[in-house]
């Protein structure tokens, strides 16, 4: 082993483009409160209308955005985002 492998300051790790849901477009508490919603609604529909799968895929999502938006969210992820696009 190396000694690069103890570092000091924690590194973020890298997400694929499509699960990726720190945008600036979700900055604003009201877009992530809506969009929680939007998720939560079809997954509602779904279990309404028997069909399981698409209930558990949607839920799936549902959990992802709340944790994404509310549990782990730093605003300077956001900027970060807008910085790196503009250079």
């Amino acid at each position: 082993m190396d000694g690069d492998s103890e570092q000091t300051t924690p590194r973020r790790r890298r997400r694929h483009a499509a699960l990726d849901v720190r945008l600036p477009f979700f900055r604003p508490l009201w877009r992530r409160i809506a969009t929680v919603a939007v998720i939560a609604g079809w997954t509602a529909m779904e279990l309404w209308g028997g069909n399981p799968y698409w209930a558990v895929l949607a839920g799936g999502i549902g959990i992802y955005t709340i944790y994404e938006f509310f549990i782990v969210f730093d605003p300077r992820d956001y900027e970060a985002g807008e910085k790196e696009k503009g250079s």
